[in-house]
């Protein structure tokens, strides 16, 4: 069997918020719900999965509801849990020194309400957030893709969309808070 490339075409949306709170208080606030990037909630509990049962599952569930905050997201790639453009981009001249953060979030319960009705859905969850200061103090700048135009993509499953839409109002509840 050779390989086969397929091509699905769909419209994503991006959509930005932007508050007069500075950039550090508002990604201050931010961390104070999701965690900051030193914590290390989510690789412990992916590693503490040690087998496929019920009691496993359950334990799953418990260590992610007690890790996520009241909005119901993480600070969630194990790796880095941000990436700070602004470290490298003054480099090249460009974002006059401004802070900007690229943010990965997410919840891995409100992940599987999407999973379990098309996989390609892990294209798009977890979440991710760009964080950027304004010039002149004038405040700071949240962007982000709208979960459901990604996930969904050209599969109209309607409870896939149904889960979809949940995270979208979940995701844009959290910034809208985080920029009051």
């Amino acid at each position: 069997m050779t390989s086969q490339l397929q091509t699905e075409s769909f419209t994503g949306t991006r959509l930005t918020l932007i508050t007069p709170s500075s950039f550090n208080t508002t990604l201050s606030k931010l961390y104070s719900e999701i965690g900051t990037p030193n914590t290390q909630a989510w690789p412990s509990i992916a590693a503490s999965i040690t087998s496929y049962s019920s009691a496993n599952k359950e334990k799953f569930i418990a260590q992610v509801e007690k890790t996520v905050g009241s909005k119901g997201f993480m600070i969630f790639m194990q790796i880095k849990k941000e990436i700070n453009h602004s470290a490298w981009l003054p480099l090249y001249g460009v974002g006059s020194g401004l802070q900007l953060k690229r943010i990965i979030l997410g919840n891995p319960l409100i992940a599987i309400t999407m999973l379990q009705h098309d996989l390609k859905a892990g294209l798009a969850v977890p979440v991710e957030l760009l964080v950027r200061e304004l010039e002149g103090g004038r405040g700071t700048e949240v962007s982000w893709q709208v979960p459901s135009t990604l996930v969904c993509g050209g599969n109209g499953d309607a409870k896939l969309v149904e889960a979809a839409k949940v995270l979208d109002g979940k995701l844009e509840e959290l910034i809208r808070w985080a920029c009051e």
